[in-house]
């Protein structure tokens, strides 16, 4: 199992440690311990950035702590370093105990943008609700310049460029959060016109409620549609659900398709960060009798810290609790396997699977095993994720400041097995988005699909 990024989005601590500064000699402290679990926890921290690159970097940032740092800096810097390391999954836990309260305030950016060579534009839906102009490029946001903070916003996140420039997109309300920049919103902005303009949005939304504009699968987790009597659509967001409710609603959704005579099925997980990847296994069962491989195999770094992890979660029966600390496990010898879920209800028409930059994690290794085994067409963007690439989160507190933080603990290898590649699941048909599709919201990959049905 990979877990997706806000797996535990509202899992809020009911006895939380809050304060609002933090002491520059605990903030050391804490990236210290911070890099002694992650020397001990994580496959190799320094894959894809040398040792000495690395801590040179994280010196410069630590020259520049005050006497003291706010909770939300503080949780800035542990982003701007735990990026280095260029791991998606390596990063601050999204809800943090030192600002629980806050999160519960009507204060946070309300509206999607988007995000195009490091300026911020407004997309139709967004003028719709906002009365800002469609396609008008934000300047600024209470006198803080687009131009200086969204160039940072990717650099908090790790993982390939497309995949950090679409998270910062996500994550652009909470980021603002943290650098101060809330509720009222004074946008200045530039139209058509070649003076610069000027509004206010008064009113934000509580962090969850925000989340949901950019990131929707934390309110809809999957959703089924017919198209024209010639598409059966899943739109298939996350991996985080029940299994037997997924199982119910493919029954639904397969029978449908079935009974009006649909020969073509679209499943969408360009929405989707993963989660379970068992549900991949349950999902592909209604499609497909093949063997197959979703990952190719995996080394698992042995620590204690994990070890006490799976103990505290009330998992006692693995075997990575008998292996030696320290050690690596090596797991997989790729050879394909059937499916462990059986399956009556096959579908044998034609299945698209639609990709995108947020495609990661356990949705990756979805798009991986479909593309390697030949199971779907795969039609849209490049993943945001390398078919080898870290994975199986473990999640700690550092003790200073309680900000928590999340890492990974191996290294999986794709379905094609082949250690050497390094790069994301190439779609079948890639399909390529200008910013004025983007502006105007253009489903270019469906309306390829629909149009490949006439």
């Amino acid at each position: 199992m990979r877990l997706v990024l806000c797996s535990a989005l509202f899992a809020l601590c009911s006895n939380c440690f809050s304060q609002s500064y933090i002491s520059r000699q605990k903030a050391i402290d804490d990236i210290s311990f911070y890099h002694k679990t992650i020397l001990e926890v994580h496959y190799n921290p320094f894959l894809l950035i040398g040792k000495k690159e690395y801590f040179s970097k994280v010196e410069a940032l630590t020259k520049t702590l005050p006497d003291s740092i706010s909770a939300k800096d503080f949780i800035i810097l542990m982003y701007r370093i735990s990026s280095l390391l260029k791991d998606g999954h390596n990063s601050p836990y999204l809800v943090q105990p030192l600002v629980k309260d806050e999160l519960r305030k009507e204060q946070f950016f309300p509206y999607n943008l988007v995000i195009e060579n490091k300026r911020l534009y407004v997309p139709q839906s967004t003028a719709m609700l906002s009365g800002l102009p469609t396609g008008a490029e934000i300047v600024s946001i209470n006198n803080k310049y687009a131009s200086s903070f969204v160039p940072q916003m990717a650099e908090y996140i790790g993982g390939n460029e497309a995949y950090a420039i679409e998270m910062s997109a996500k994550l652009f309300s909470y980021f603002l959060f943290l650098s101060d920049i809330k509720a009222p919103f004074h946008i200045q902005y530039l139209d058509s016109s070649p003076n610069k303009k000027n509004m206010v949005i008064e009113k934000g939304l509580k962090f969850g409620e925000a989340l949901a504009v950019t990131m929707p699968h934390i309110r809809a987790e999957y959703t089924f549609r017919t198209i024209d009597d010639k598409l059966g659509y899943i739109d298939f967001m996350s991996m985080g659900g029940d299994m037997n409710s997924f199982g119910r609603f493919l029954d639904s959704c397969f029978t449908i398709v079935k009974n009006t005579n649909i020969k073509n099925v679209a499943i969408d997980i360009r929405k989707n960060s993963g989660g379970n990847s068992m549900l991949g296994d349950l999902l592909l069962s209604y499609f497909t009798t093949k063997k197959y491989l979703l990952m190719g195999g995996r080394s698992w770094r042995i620590s204690q810290q994990y070890k006490d992890y799976l103990l505290a979660s009330g998992d006692t029966a693995s075997s990575y609790l008998k292996k030696e600390n320290g050690s690596l496990w090596e797991l997989g010898d790729c050879t394909p396997e059937e499916n462990r879920f059986k399956n009556d209800n096959i579908f044998s028409g034609n299945v698209y699977l639609l990709t995108g930059p947020f495609t990661f994690s356990s949705a990756n290794m979805i798009a991986d095993g479909a593309k390697q085994f030949k199971l779907a067409e795969i039609i849209g963007q490049p993943t945001g994720e390398n078919t080898n690439d870290f994975g199986e989160t473990y999640v700690f507190s550092l003790p200073g400041s309680k900000v928590k933080m999340q890492t990974t603990t191996s290294f999986d290898y794709g379905a094609d097995c082949n250690k050497k590649i390094h790069q994301p699941v190439m779609p079948d048909k890639i399909i390529s988005y200008t910013l004025h599709d983007r502006i105007y919201e253009k489903d270019k990959t469906l309306e390829y699909i629909l149009n490949k049905l006439k």
